[in-house]
Parts: C-alpha cells; structure tokens; sequence
C-alpha cells in the first residue's frame, strides 16, 4: 500500500518547484520504516523532492505527527498543504482540482475532497 499511495503523491501534476511530498512515518515496526524510507529514496533519485520524517515519540498520534510535519523549516514558504492517509492514491490533476477553490476565496480555509475505493 506504501508504495502506491507514495508513487500517486509523487504523480501528482504540479510544477515541482512548487511542491514538498513529506511522508510522515509513524510506523513502530523497523522493517516498515526502512521500506518507506527506501521508496522515498527511490523517488527522491527521480527528482522528487520529497522528505521523509519521524519521530522519537507518538505524541498526539496521527495530529502530532501533522503538526510536527509543519514545524519544519522547509515548509515555512508552503502557502497550501494536501494531507493524505496512507492508504489514499491522488489521482494526478487532485492539486489542479482542489487548489482553485482557495484562489481569491479568503474566507475558505479547507477543502476536503471525496474518494472512492
């Protein structure tokens, strides 16, 4: 499942200048924690600029996880952030269909999209 939902994040259409994937990892098992990390070294050789992260503690769970994710330095110039379970795979025009939604609207601040298995 990693492998898929990295690869569709890593898919998305946007100009890659202009985009971060982070994978944040809360796994407690090692073996999974280096099989991601792998596969986003094998994405960050196709020049994705992608991070992986993890932590020391599960504090908060899943929203720790999220807002330590944001306290990095490298996403301070992010204007929006796409969040994604690790079980979801974008389709590649998601960004394209999502974002406009918050173009000139100020007083829209989430959009949460739907999905289907």
């Amino acid at each position: 499942v990693y492998k898929l939902s990295i690869g569709a994040v890593c898919r998305l259409s946007w100009p890659s200048d202009r985009i971060i994937v982070q994978v944040l990892d809360d796994s407690t098992d090692p073996l999974i924690k280096d099989l991601v990390q792998i596969e986003c070294q094998r994405w960050e050789k196709e020049g994705i600029n992608i991070k992986y992260e993890t932590r020391v503690n599960r504090n908060g769970y899943k929203a720790g996880a999220l807002k330590e994710g944001l306290e990095h330095s490298y996403v301070d110039g992010c204007e929006f952030v796409a969040i994604f379970d690790a079980d979801f795979q974008p389709e590649p025009d998601y960004l394209h269909r999502t974002i406009p939604y918050f173009i000139n609207n100020p007083e829209i601040g989430l959009v949460q999209a739907q999905w289907e298995f």
